[in-house]
């Protein structure tokens, strides 16, 4: 047999070795290479940054109103003889609306002259009383020097009664509190006495005789004599000795004096009710004196203040002499301007004096919608924006003439902001006081990056995206700006071009993805 030689067989185990190293090699390879392809990216639908246009709207809703109103009022006193509207009628410039029958004005503005005659005869009496009281004026600024003086001396007069009142008080009082230091100085003197003799009872009898029965106890129980009794007798007086007696406590205070003294003030006291009464007397005297010295309208009551009032405004109605009133009552009522009748006050037939209201009359010319916006949305409106007016099945352009600075609660309570729209081009369609649809133009952006609505997530740090970027999910920040129903304005965070995902599904920030373009309706 031919025996292998030692070398032969590390050559083989070499070869093996090597054998097997590349079978692992290859397998390896293989293995990678399923599970790469495996593995391949998914598919996500992603849409590109473009710039465009976006505008906001901000919907609203009011009632038509008119912007220009007059209230008309009757020049005459008289009856009303034709009248040929009522309320929710239109009108034309210059229709006749109102006549007046004029044949009793005469003898009613021959009343009102009398009137007035009567008011000038009430200004002479109150012109003739003023001129009286200056007399009594000048009579009260001259008796106010005596009258102070007076109240000086009779001031002086209180002061010296007060002084002896006081010194008789005080003399009063430092008697009364010198026996009352006395009582107490006794009090105490007597309680340290009484607690001297208990003392001495107390040391000479009490705890003598506590001592020898105590002593006698213990004997008898120590020589095994005592009884259960003397035990109990025993214990019962060492839990119980004599009271040692203490000495009883003066209280300062139930000696203190009260103020009160039995001194007879009586005679002062009525002379200073006297003097104090009659010092008011004078004080009151002198507050009329000058009260009527100091007056601004020297005399006037207010009485005459009236009447002269009364009388300037019948001088104001007596200009207008008769053939005045007369003229404007044949004249009667007409419109002034286009437009509806709101209210009415009056009806044909009833009698109306000078100044009574008539009826209310509103321009179809010019007319408005008094909408309410949510507070949300205060910020975004401004006064000169466009604005869409619908009225039933009618469009009209209008623009944002008022904003009103206070909130007003809505009828579920939620703060609302009051905007006035004015309606550029209205027609015969327009009726007061209908509901009418707003759209207000609040704010545009031109040519800027733009994305659809519901690609934008919001959180609570604000505005974000889920974008593909070298084909890995990213979360990027940005700040928004106008926005539509549509669209938004991305003002900062994304590039024109950048492909941000409609809907991140299942996927995580930091996957990989290939991005892939959605189609336009998507």
């Amino acid at each position: 047999m031919k025996i292998k030689s030692p070398k032969n067989k590390n050559m083989i185990m070499l070869i093996t070795l090597g054998l097997i190293i590349v079978v692992l090699v290859i397998l390896a390879i293989i293995g990678k290479t399923r599970k790469g392809s495996q593995s391949t990216d998914s598919v996500v639908d992603v849409i590109s940054v473009k710039k465009g246009d976006v505008s906001q709207k901000i919907e609203a809703s009011g009632n038509v109103e008119s912007e220009w109103k007059k209230t008309f009022y009757s020049p005459v006193n008289a009856t009303i003889e034709t009248m040929t509207v009522e309320a929710g009628d239109s009108v034309e410039l210059g229709q006749k609306l109102i006549t007046f029958n004029v044949d009793n004005l005469e003898s009613e503005n021959q009343t009102a002259e009398l009137t007035a005659k009567s008011g000038k005869l009430e200004m002479e009496d109150a012109q003739e009383q003023a001129k009286k009281a200056d007399s009594k004026i000048e009579k009260a600024k001259a008796e106010i020097p005596s009258l102070e003086k007076k109240i000086e001396n009779k001031k002086n007069e209180v002061s010296s009664l007060k002084r002896q009142m006081a010194e008789v008080q005080k003399a009063a009082q430092e008697q009364g509190q010198k026996d009352a230091e006395k009582a107490y100085e006794e009090a105490v003197f007597s309680a340290r006495n009484q607690y001297q003799e208990e003392m001495d009872e107390y040391n000479m009898v009490t705890k003598p005789e506590y001592d020898q029965k105590l002593e006698e106890l213990k004997k008898k129980i120590n020589e095994g004599n005592g009884a259960e009794t003397d035990k109990e007798d025993y214990r019962h007086l060492l839990d119980n000795p004599p009271k040692i007696p203490e000495m009883k406590e003066v209280n300062p205070s139930d000696f203190q004096f009260t103020g009160t003294s039995n001194v007879d003030t009586s005679i002062l006291e009525d002379k200073m009710e006297n003097a104090a009464s009659e010092l008011a007397t004078l004080q009151s005297e002198l507050a009329t004196k000058e009260s009527l010295a100091e007056s601004e309208t020297p005399g006037l009551t207010e009485a005459a203040k009236e009447k002269i009032r009364i009388s300037n405004n019948l001088a104001e109605l007596e200009s207008k002499n008769l053939q005045e009133l007369l003229e404007e009552g044949k004249k009667g009522i007409e419109a002034e301007f286009q437009g509806v009748v709101s209210e009415t006050k009056v009806s044909q037939g009833a009698t109306v004096t000078q100044g009574m209201e008539l009826f209310t009359l509103q321009s179809m010319d010019e007319v408005c919608v008094d909408a309410s916006i949510s507070k949300y949305d205060f910020d975004k409106v401004k006064e000169g924006q466009k604005a869409t007016v619908k009225l039933g099945d009618k469009k009209y352009n209008g623009s944002i003439e008022k904003v009103n600075r206070i909130a007003v609660p809505n009828e579920k309570g939620a703060p609302t902001i009051g905007v006035v729209v004015h309606i550029d081009n209205p027609d015969d369609n327009i009726f007061i006081g209908v509901e009418a649809k707003v759209s207000i133009q609040a704010a545009e952006a031109t040519n800027v990056p733009i994305l659809p609505t519901e690609v934008v997530n919001i959180g609570k740090d604000g505005s974000f995206c889920y974008v593909v970027e070298d084909g890995v999910i990213k979360k990027k920040e940005v700040e928004t700006g106008v926005t539509s129903d549509s669209f938004i304005e991305i003002k900062n965070g994304l590039k024109e071009g950048e492909q941000v995902l409609l809907d991140i599904g299942k996927h995580n920030e930091g996957d990989k993805v290939k991005a892939q373009e959605a189609e336009a309706d998507k």
